[in-house]
């Protein structure tokens, strides 16, 4: 039983040891990452999230082109 736990906290060590030797990638520094998001503004009327370039913009805030002749 001695030997199964010391064989346990050996992988662990050299698990922990691995993780700090090796370099880390940064998530942002994925290709495209930055060109996939686009920001999302929620319609005052109904609530719904649309894109930012898709909404029409109003004296109360953002709304969906259904609600743009409502407004």
């Amino acid at each position: 039983m001695a030997r199964l736990i010391l064989i346990i906290c050996a992988i662990g060590l050299v698990w922990l040891l691995l993780r700090r030797a090796l370099p880390r990638r940064e998530a942002d520094d994925r290709p495209g990452k930055r060109e996939q998001y686009t920001p999302t503004v929620r319609c005052h009327i109904c609530g719904a999230y649309l894109d930012r370039r898709l909404a029409r913009r109003d004296q109360t805030g953002y709304c969906c082109q259904s609600h743009d002749d409502h407004a």
